[in-house]
Order: C-alpha cells, then sequence, then structure tokens
C-alpha cells in the first residue's frame, strides 16, 4: 500500500484539530448541573418543565439561560436562574471557531445550585407571637397527619418555625 504526502496531510491535520483541545471534543455542547433543594423531595420544573423531585444531575446546553422552580407542600415556592457564563476561552486575544459558533466557551452558573426553601404555613396577625407561632406548628402537624410532609420535614418545618420566632439577641 502506497502512503502518499496527501494522505499524510490529512492525518496531520486530523491530528492537530483533535489535539488542539478544541472544547466541542473536550467539555461538548452541553453541561452536567447538579440540582438538590433543602428539604429534599421538592418539585423541580426546568422552564415550565417538570423534570423531577430534587437532588438531581441534569445535562443543559451551555448558552441557554433555564429558570428552575420549586414546589413542596409546606413550603414557599421558590425560582432560581442558572445562566451561561463566559470562561477561559473567552479570554483569548482571537476568538473565532468552532467553539465559538457552537456555544461550547461558556459554562453553566452555578454548576451545582442548591436552594433552601422556606416554611409557608401562611400569616396568622396575632397580638400574641406564641398563639402565632403555635398557629403555624398546628398547620405543620396538619400538613404531617394528611402525608403531605415526611417526618423529616416535619422536624425541618418545626425547626424552621421555632428560629424564625427565637428572640432577638
Amino acid at each position: 500500500m502506497k502512503f502518499s504526502s496527501w494522505s499524510a496531510l490529512v492525518l496531520l491535520a486530523l491530528a492537530s484539530v483533535a489535539g488542539s483541545g478544541c472544547a466541542v471534543f473536550t467539555k461538548g455542547r452541553k453541561q452536567e448541573v447538579v440540582v438538590r433543594s433543602t428539604p429534599t423531595a421538592a418539585v423541580a420544573k426546568i422552564n415550565g418543565t417538570e423534570v423531577g423531585q430534587t437532588p438531581f444531575r441534569v445535562k443543559l446546553r451551555r448558552v441557554d439561560v433555564f429558570r428552575i422552580d420549586f414546589e413542596k407542600p409546606g413550603f414557599t415556592p421558590q425560582s432560581a436562574l442558572i445562566m451561561p457564563s463566559a470562561t477561559a476561552y473567552e479570554e483569548r486575544f482571537l476568538r473565532w471557531g468552532i467553539d465559538y459558533d457552537l456555544g461550547v466557551v461558556t459554562d453553566l452558573i452555578p454548576a451545582e445550585l442548591r436552594v433552601e426553601l422556606k416554611p409557608a404555613l401562611g400569616d396568622i396577625v396575632l397580638a400574641d407571637r406564641f398563639a402565632e407561632m403555635s398557629g403555624q406548628i398546628v398547620r405543620a402537624d396538619a400538613l404531617l397527619a394528611s402525608g403531605e410532609l415526611t417526618p423529616a420535614d416535619h422536624k425541618y418545618l418545626i425547626d424552621q418555625i421555632l428560629a424564625a420566632y427565637q428572640p432577638a439577641r
């Protein structure tokens, strides 16, 4: 078999592309993001589409902005954003090539999203703060009795209520 200079040139070109550190090959067009909440098992929606319960991992396109909504009975719904941010590739003097065309010069920030859900047991407006706190604890107990909260989530919710009503020091 004859090895021509044309074949050598093609092999050299392929080797230089593969070894150049092209982000399309090394990083990919999608990035894995870890999503967690405290307490766990909150229903999460990414851009309006339900994706499951926390914690979970998901691969997202590096060039898009994502809104993640969290919902769990007994807690205030919360939202968070995951956004693309320029990486070291953006610091290059010459900005061109397939990396820029495909958007792999960005990383999603944060790569690990952590959200702490806050209690939502309704406002009780009473002159007596003890009676107000007791009313919220009774509501939390009702959520536990109905099966909407796990015992671990109930404990977390009670701890949050007690912390909110502690006197300032």
